[in-house]
């Protein structure tokens, strides 16, 4: 069995290795490859009354681990149940509900016995529509969410503004049997769509709360966690507090393997995890979890924050910031068919606009940094970072020029393809006319000799 310091050392030394050699595409296409051996049916979401409840077309869940709805005219909903092994943690993936999915998804937290919610999302991101108000945000008069097709109710409790992260609890309420439960809404603010954090340190305190709060406990039913699609930043947050249960065992400080266990949770639905920087920040989590108190009891000695994000804004700046733009490009989005294949950004904002979100708003320029042990010099790993960087503008550039002139040689290719079209066209015309008047030529000419000959004969015999 390995100690904390020997894990921590291994990924430590393989995420140096990742990172030195620019190899975070690379790594996350070995997940990629692992995932494209999964054959599981999703004939459940391809049937013409579910389509309307996918907010992608292309994210669909695996019939095998689905959530059924028990109650009301529809038993489908968007959502997997995620189980992974020997660590006790059961979570429920899902898109961020529709307007006409609102009900199902508040039926699905009622039917599971969920103690809690997780969105990674803002409901407006990069000006596009992420996800529907599917819940109260202020306690005004009468105002409480009522759906009648599923016999549930949803009213605003109290809220709590951290900053990076804000917490309602909301009522939800069965009208039929008058059973009332209190919900925990975790709606983490600061993590951009296809990215990631800027740094791993809040999001550890946000998933401190989360499990503080006992909603990730056995005794309670899975935890919901929801963005857009419901599979990038959603599978982040469990494949971090997977591995996190995992290496807190003795068996698990062993055989952890960051990335296999990705492609065992892809088993449950597809896609988790979207891009490579996604991964790389799982990494990052992992390794400042292990080297940090970042569960500690006593907030003195929790790992410090910015201070820029313990400034706990107003009731109504808190509103406002599920509207913020991003002002930022997102980074390159994974292959993955319609709404994950790679594009460039205004593709990428058209991609938006048709299927309302997958994962976020804003993205730093730059991979957000790895947090250093206290323990182990990384003055060397910063400078494969900051090398690493310029390779990456390098290749970038590298890349860009090639396309300029790859898109040159293609428009030079299609003149020379038309003026040979043309040339073609022509000689074509110059043949239809060439026999007809070759023949007619020849004709005259024979014709001409005939009469001449004629001619010299009769002058002969006279």
């Amino acid at each position: 069995m390995h100690t904390d310091q020997q894990v921590k050392k291994r990924l430590l030394d393989e995420f140096n290795d990742i990172e030195s050699k620019n190899l975070w595409n690379i790594t996350f296409r070995f997940v990629e490859v692992e995932s494209s051996k999964i054959k599981k049916t999703s004939d459940e979401a391809k049937k013409p009354q579910n389509k309307a409840l996918n907010r992608y077309q292309d994210v669909s869940p695996y019939d095998e681990t689905r959530i059924i709805l028990k109650r009301g005219n529809v038993s489908y909903i968007n959502a997997n149940l995620v189980q992974v092994c020997n660590c006790e943690r059961q979570y429920i993936l899902t898109q961020g509900p529709l307007e006409n999915s609102t009900s199902h998804f508040w039926l699905m937290v009622w039917e599971q016995n969920s103690k809690a919610i997780v969105m990674l999302n803002k409901v407006i991101e990069k000006k596009k529509l992420k996800c529907h108000q599917y819940w109260p945000k202020k306690k005004k008069d009468n105002d409480k969410f009522v759906w009648n097709d599923v016999g549930l109710s949803v009213e605003f409790v109290s809220k709590i503004n951290h900053g990076f992260y804000a917490l309602s609890v909301l009522k939800l309420n069965d009208l039929d049997s008058g059973e009332s439960r209190e919900i925990y809404h975790f709606h983490y603010t600061d993590w951009p769509d296809f990215g990631v954090p800027k740094t791993p340190t809040p999001f550890l305190r946000f998933l401190r709360d989360v499990r503080r709060s006992g909603s990730l406990d056995p005794s309670n039913g899975p935890i919901v966690v929801h963005c857009s699609a419901g599979i990038g930043r959603s599978g982040t947050f469990c494949l971090i507090d997977s591995c996190l249960i995992k290496m807190n065992t003795p068996e698990g400080l062993d055989y952890v393997h960051i990335r296999t266990l990705l492609a065992e949770m892809r088993k449950c639905r597809l896609g988790l995890v979207q891009a490579p920087e996604q991964l790389r920040f799982v990494y990052q989590s992992v390794i400042e979890a292990l080297d940090s108190d970042w569960e500690a009891d006593n907030e003195d000695n929790l790992p410090s924050l910015d201070g820029s994000l313990l400034n706990n804004i107003s009731e109504s700046d808190c509103e406002s910031s599920d509207s913020e733009l991003s002002s930022e490009a997102p980074p390159l989005p994974p292959p993955r068919m319609e709404s994950l294949r790679q594009q460039d950004e205004d593709d990428y904002d058209d991609e938006e606009s048709l299927v309302s979100e997958s994962d976020s708003d804003e993205n730093e320029s730059t991979p957000p940094p790895l947090p250093p042990p206290r323990d182990l010099d990384l003055s060397k790993p910063n400078d494969c970072m900051e090398t690493t960087n310029t390779k990456d503008e390098r290749i970038k550039n590298k890349v860009e020029g090639e396309a300029e002139k790859t898109k040159i040689m293609a428009d030079k290719l299609k003149i020379m393809k038309r003026k040979q079209k043309e040339q073609e066209k022509w000689e074509q015309i110059k043949r239809s006319w060439f026999y007809p008047l070759r023949n007619l030529g020849i004709g005259v000419l024979a014709l001409s000799g005939g009469v001449m000959i004629v001619a010299y004969l009769m002058n002969y015999k006279k």
